[in-house]
């Protein structure tokens, strides 16, 4: 697998979509938000869809654009896209391993999300703990140290090497849950996510 770096496929892509015109990928319309249902119910599935900005910091190179991502029971959908809401990269997981496919239509393979990003982009996402962080939970499979804030509510979460600061909150189906936080790696990494839209089944 060719070890493209971090602008060379966001930024390569991102203009070749805007000056050549190449054929984007296709990216599902944000949805709202469904009717309210009981706290209990929405906290114990931790399915969700949800949609809006990620910035990156990696090496002294930066990326911003926006995030699509439904997480369901058995596998995972995410879409990055330029700042112009054209589809750059869509990646899929599930037990079968994690795939991307860029813009210009190839497509790449490894056993997890971290890995396959990790190598192809130039920077890890970490997944696999992200989409319990987002819902502003602790991964189930490691230990965590917490910090909450004058509210008792969620500050920072440290886990797998990974140091999460959630910046901010919104109500959402009569659950609080996190709308913007910044994850970072050792300062070598940092991804920053602003949450617009959540969707709970």
């Amino acid at each position: 697998m060719t070890n493209l770096r971090f602008t060379g496929l966001f930024v390569a892509s991102c203009f070749s979509m805007l000056l050549w015109g190449c054929a984007e990928l296709p990216v599902p319309p944000p949805e709202l938000e469904s009717a309210a249902r009981p706290q209990a119910d929405i906290s114990a599935d931790g399915l969700f869809r949800l949609a809006g900005r990620i910035g990156v910091a990696h090496n002294g190179e930066s990326f911003s654009g926006s995030l699509r991502w439904s997480h369901g029971a058995g596998d995972d959908e995410i879409f990055i896209l330029s700042p112009l809401g054209q589809g750059v990269a869509r990646i899929v997981s599930n037990s079968a391993g994690a795939s991307l496919e860029t813009a210009e239509g190839q497509g790449y393979r490894a056993a997890d999300v971290e890995s396959l990003t990790e190598e192809v982009l130039g920077w890890r996402l970490p997944a696999r703990g992200l989409q319990y962080w987002v819902m502003g939970r602790t991964a189930p499979d490691s230990a965590a140290e917490r910090e909450l804030d004058d509210n008792m509510q969620l500050r920072t979460l440290r886990q797998d090497g990974w140091r999460v600061d959630y910046l901010g909150y919104r109500m959402v189906q009569g659950i609080l849950l996190p709308a913007k936080l910044e994850v970072t790696l050792d300062e070598r990494l940092r991804v920053r996510l602003v949450i617009d839209d959540w969707v709970l089944p």
